[in-house]
């Protein structure tokens, strides 16, 4: 199912909906309506824009 169709249907049911705002309806649908493989698109955009998609590194251990 194409995602703009998911997410209509979606808002549509959340219209009743009196505890969340216009704002919070739309995004909550455009995140239900998105495909696993968006939704880790997103999470990774979202994770490097704050700089915490970095590789860890290990630390070499000092031996004496």
């Amino acid at each position: 199912m194409e995602v703009k169709k998911k997410m209509r249907q979606i808002l549509d049911v959340l219209q009743d909906e009196k505890k969340l705002s216009e704002d919070e309806k739309i995004l909550f649908a455009w995140s239900l309506a998105a495909t696993p493989e968006q939704r880790w698109q997103r999470s990774q955009t979202v994770l490097r824009s704050l700089n915490w998609f970095a590789r860890s590194k290990r630390k070499k251990s000092r031996s004496c």
